[in-house]
């Protein structure tokens, strides 16, 4: 029997937002099918029979963790993108939606924010330089499918994430969460300090993953089949970013120390988003400040 929706990485940071938006999707995860074998790939498209994909699973990580396994960000990355892609073709997926990153834009920009016309326009930061190619792929990946076959493939940028369901982890997770994490352990341990990577000076553009997840569900519903920037027009350094997340957090009294023998990654890469204010006049995002206060509160309660 055929399941209209299927969304891969389903158990992930959009994806169980998603559920919220897209409740009778199918949402499947690393434990129900491994997207790195073409064997299980093919099994999954076999017993769902999806008309329209939501392609969400990656191999995702901080910058650190990029630096210290690129190869397993290309390999992991490529393979699932084009295993993804290939079946959904072959099995007559009408529509085909994935989500690539800001990081995938080229380092040496001369404007910003980055329009979506820039994408290929020059290498990618070199931290993050295996996963963004592996992002760049799909992108090509979907648009040669729609120049030779006519199909309604498309993709969408999204700027950094955060959120509830990330992974909490200095290393392996997003800034603001493992910043969240920091904050709480300090409070716990009664430290007086938190200690960041780099040097506080990088711009970042943060948006909460249940928005990300509300635009989504807002292309499918609507039959929005375009490639386009997704992002809050909130754009700070890393040192402001903390001070918000120190106010959101009750930790005013903290001190923040940066260790400058960590990389800063990209310097700035803010992405412009006319095009999705354009089509989606009625979405407001959440604030930064309001959205960390909401998951430090809810990861409080855990501790």
């Amino acid at each position: 029997m055929s399941k209209e929706i299927l969304v891969t990485g389903g158990t992930g940071l959009i994806g169980t937002y998603l559920k919220k938006y897209l409740p009778t999707a199918t949402y499947v995860g690393s434990r129900d099918f491994n997207l790195l074998d073409l064997i299980e790939v093919k099994k999954m498209f076999l017993e769902l029979k999806p008309k329209k994909i939501i392609h969400l699973a990656a191999m995702v990580g901080g910058v650190h963790h990029n630096i210290e396994e690129p190869v397993k960000y290309f390999e992991n990355n490529i393979l699932m993108n084009t295993f993804i892609l290939k079946e959904s073709f072959a099995n007559n997926v009408e529509n085909f939606l994935g989500i690539l990153s800001s990081c995938i834009y080229p380092d040496d920009i001369k404007e910003y924010p980055i329009k979506e016309s820039e994408l290929l326009n020059g290498a990618p930061h070199k931290d993050l330089f295996s996963y963004s190619y592996a992002k760049r792929c799909m992108a090509i990946h979907i648009d040669m499918y729609n120049k030779k076959f006519k199909t309604k493939y498309n993709y969408i940028i999204p700027c950094n994430l955060y959120g509830e369901f990330d992974k909490f982890d200095a290393i392996k997770g997003h800034f603001v969460g493992a910043l969240i994490e920091k904050i709480i352990e300090a409070k716990i341990k009664k430290k007086n300090k938190i200690t960041l990577f780099g040097d506080g000076t990088p711009y970042r553009q943060f948006m909460h993953a249940k928005d990300v997840a509300k635009i989504i569900s807002l292309m499918i519903l609507k039959k929005k089949f375009f490639n386009m920037n997704i992002a809050t027009n909130e754009n700070y350094s890393i040192d402001y970013i903390a001070k918000i997340a120190l106010e959101a957090c009750d930790a005013q009294g903290l001190l923040v120390e940066y260790d400058n023998t960590k990389p800063n990654g990209q310097m700035r890469k803010d992405i412009e988003i006319s095009n999705m204010i354009k089509y989606f006049p009625e979405f407001t995002a959440i604030k930064l400040k309001d959205g960390i206060r909401d998951i430090y509160r809810k990861r409080m309660k855990l501790k």
